[in-house]
């Protein structure tokens, strides 16, 4: 049986991680839906938007990496039940294949410039210097291959964000350049949320879903010998690995659903911003970190009952 399965005594995972996302996701809300009063934008919600990338970065690292760790366990199970008699790391695909985590890695570095960037706009004597590394950062999107390893969507939302930075002015004041490529980082960071999944039969979500399902598969055929052998203790230590495993299934879903509602909160300061808002960045870094530590918090979890 697979060791990821076992039951750690946290029987409370799932429901801790359904409410711990839902505290999240009432104060994403709170922090990016402030009204906002005043039409000026400060240099440090600007570098903010560079910071929260790279915070946003770290967590779809540890998302990556708790997902593969799960896909790789539940092909495990499924070579050695297929018999075959040589090993090589063929069977055994992570869920996010080393390719398009590097694509996320580049998309993220990029977003991560842009922002900082952004914060040199309130910098007069920064001017036409910011908007030819603007136009720079441009001309390096505009070549087709950002984003092209994690969608279509994805790729086609950078190259419109290629398409507004290379025709940047460097008359256009702070927030101007803001509102205008609003739209074009707005679609981007969606995309990418898209590309996680809106639900957990979509994108990354989905796949995930999918190595638990073949993980729990192999709880459900031991139950079923323990079943017929009429060995109740088994059949009561099966169960509840089952359930554990089932908690673990949920909590993990969960942190990708999070996954996806930070690149949708990122997108929502970034408007912010371009509106003038009074709306701080600093407390949507502060929802992706506390999200990372659930992220790492479960992985520990799962290594803690491989090493039992």
């Amino acid at each position: 049986m697979n060791r990821h399965l076992r039951s750690s005594g946290k029987a409370g995972l799932a429901k801790t991680g359904i409410r711990k996302t839902s505290v999240f996701a009432a104060a994403l809300l709170a922090a990016t839906a402030l009204p906002g009063c005043s039409r000026t934008v400060s240099s440090a919600d600007l570098i903010g938007f560079g910071t929260a990338a790279a915070a946003l970065q770290r967590q779809t690292d540890a998302n990556f990496a708790s997902a593969d760790r799960i896909a790789r366990a539940a092909e495990v199970d499924r070579f050695v039940r297929s018999g075959a008699v040589g090993l090589t790391e063929k069977p055994f695909p992570p869920a996010v294949p080393p390719d398009v985590a590097a694509a996320w890695r580049s998309a993220l570095f990029y977003l991560e410039r842009y922002g900082l960037l952004l914060g040199t706009l309130t910098d007069p004597q920064q001017g036409a210097q910011t908007t030819d590394a603007f136009k720079q950062l441009g001309v390096e999107l505009n070549g087709g291959v950002a984003g092209a390893g994690i969608s279509p969507g994805v790729a086609a939302a950078f190259s419109s964000l290629a398409g507004a930075l290379v025709q940047e002015d460097a008359r256009r004041k702070a927030l101007g350049i803001l509102r205008r490529n609003d739209p074009h980082v707005r679609g981007l960071l969606t995309a990418m949320a898209e590309a996680i999944g809106a639900t957990d039969g979509e994108g990354l979500r989905g796949t995930v879903a999918a190595a638990w399902t073949t993980s729990t598969g192999e709880l459900q055929r031991t139950y079923a010998v323990a079943a017929a052998q009429h060995d109740e203790p088994r059949q009561r230590s099966i169960v509840n690995d089952y359930l554990s495993a089932l908690g673990r299934r949920q909590a993990q879903l969960n942190d990708l659903a999070a996954l996806r509602h930070s690149f949708l909160g990122l997108a929502d300061a970034h408007s912010a911003a371009a509106d003038g808002s009074k709306r701080p960045v600093g407390e949507l870094l502060d929802l992706i970190e506390g999200r990372l530590d659930e992220v790492r918090d479960l992985a520990k979890d799962i290594e803690e009952e491989d090493a039992r």
